[in-house]
């Protein structure tokens, strides 16, 4: 079943359907970092400095130093060269194609690749992800997910260690970016997007990449154009950069802990070890997590016609217990 739920709070461990109490294992939340103390105080901070919001562009006469504050510190922490913000991960996304397509480049999409990264009349290549690293060429735009979603599966990135100097490689980060470890060696330019509301908790977007890429995107109409992120949140953002390291490491040891219940057992779920998050095509299974009360996505992505996707995150509001509850319900199916 497909279900919908009306809330007017995040939740946080458990959540109320249907009358009953479920843990909660769905949405993006990963790091659950809107109900840590620091964040919120932060915040807090941000909106008394500046206001809830500030309709601009990043060339307006008056500007904000928390934006390159915030990206120097993106930078440091993703240990790349340097960062663009931008007001969501669609638009650091759409930013990065169109100024690499400036550069007469042809876009090759791989396969499970998030429709951020399209652009028409382009779509993902059809074939396996091997097939597709096989069928690229010079003068291209390769364009990807960092890890599959909603179906999770991990990529290797060898093949960016010799790629051509002149092409492009974007990774669409949006599902590893304070989770995993996202450095990519790349003989070409690589340009890493993400969408910083997943982990981080807020609402914006960025570009990794080298200083050369990202000084001439930052004088590209295109981004020139379009809002900055709302300068309370990264105020918010920098403050908390300490607590999303902590939080990573307690996500990394809920995903572990996952992974060492399961290990060696068939089980009807795909993961990654050290990856927080699992899905299923088993039929049936959504209603068994549901009778054990967890409650997880189930719901068409991104083809709305599409059956619906069974996926759920292991957010770090979660104890190890909680964990072991979800792997013994998940061993029990049939």
């Amino acid at each position: 079943m497909s279900y919908s739920l009306l809330e007017n709070h995040i939740p946080g461990r458990k959540i109320t359907f249907e009358g009953a109490e479920y843990l909660w294992l769905g949405g993006t939340n990963y790091l659950d970092i809107g109900a840590h103390p620091t964040f919120q105080n932060a915040l807090k901070e941000g909106i008394e400095q500046y206001s809830q919001n500030f309709g601009s562009s990043r060339r307006n006469n008056l500007q904000f130093s928390i934006w390159e504050d915030f990206e120097r510190a993106l930078a440091t922490h993703f240990q790349v060269d340097a960062a663009a913000l931008c007001s969501s991960g669609l638009a650091a996304a759409q930013i990065a194609i169109q100024f690499a397509q400036q550069k007469g480049l042809n876009l090759n999409l791989a396969p499970q690749a998030h429709p951020a990264l399209w652009r028409h009349p382009h779509k993902p290549f059809t074939g396996s992800y091997s097939e597709w690293i096989s069928s690229h060429q010079k003068d291209q735009i390769l364009a990807s997910d960092g890890i599959g979603t909603p179906w999770i599966n991990t990529f290797d990135f060898s093949f960016a260690k010799a790629i051509d100097p002149s092409n492009y490689l974007i990774v669409d980060e949006s599902h590893r970016v304070g989770i995993q470890e996202i450095n990519l060696p790349c003989s070409g330019h690589l340009l890493q997007t993400a969408s910083l509301s997943k982990a981080f908790g807020l609402p914006a977007g960025v570009i990794l990449g080298s200083e050369k890429d990202i000084e001439e995107i930052k004088k590209d109409s295109f981004w020139v154009g379009s809002s900055p992120p709302n300068p309370a949140f990264c105020h918010a953002g920098l403050q908390s950069m300490e607590v999303y390291k902590e939080q990573s490491q307690q996500s990394k040891s809920l995903a572990d802990r996952f992974a060492a219940n399961l290990q060696g057992i068939e089980v009807p779920v795909t993961y990654e070890a050290g990856y927080p998050a699992f899905c299923s095509k088993a039929p049936g299974l959504f209603e068994h997590l549901k009778a054990a009360g967890i409650l997880v996505n189930h719901f068409a992505y991104p083809d709305i016609s599409a059956p619906p996707v069974c996926r759920a995150i292991l957010p770090t509001c979660l104890s190890f217990e909680d964990i072991d509850t979800i792997t013994d319900a998940i061993k029990s199916y049939v």
